[in-house]
């Protein structure tokens, strides 16, 4: 399957699977949270070791898919390429605002403290996970 990838899709297919890991994580770090558990929220020094596990994993992939396509990892991005990265950009930035906005709304309706770190957290990463994605399907659209 990643064989028939130009570099552009094999990093933006690394990018998802490394923050696809990283919501996975940081979801199972804060699920006693939603079993009662109101103090496991307040911890963050499992979120420092999410980080560092999707840094090893975007240097890690990277760096073989980079090494497998030096000619391509080298050559600079075209209109085409350009277009697409403004396209998923668009995309995901206007869910980072829906998402942040909405989440602060709530937060303010209800009187419910800003909870924690955690959940502003996890709309990044989600937000990004569209980025890429969105990217991957348009390269393999042909935009």
């Amino acid at each position: 399957m990643l064989k028939d990838l130009t570099f552009s899709e094999k990093s933006a297919f690394i990018h998802i699977t490394a923050l696809s890991l990283l919501l996975i994580f940081t979801l199972a770090t804060i699920w006693p949270f939603f079993s009662g558990f109101e103090e496991s929220i307040l911890v963050v020094k499992p979120l420092w070791v999410a980080l560092v596990i999707f840094i090893l994993i975007e240097i890690i992939g990277h760096s073989v898919v980079a090494a497998r396509n030096n000619k391509e990892a080298n050559a600079d991005s075209d209109e085409r390429e350009r277009l697409i990265v403004l396209k998923s950009n668009y995309y995901s930035s206007h869910l980072l605002g829906f998402c942040l906005i909405g989440y602060l709304l709530i937060s303010m309706i209800f009187q419910i403290p800003f909870l924690s770190i955690y959940f502003v957290f996890i709309i990044f990463v989600v937000a990004e996970i569209v980025n890429y994605a969105s990217q991957l399907i348009l390269f393999r659209r042909g935009v």
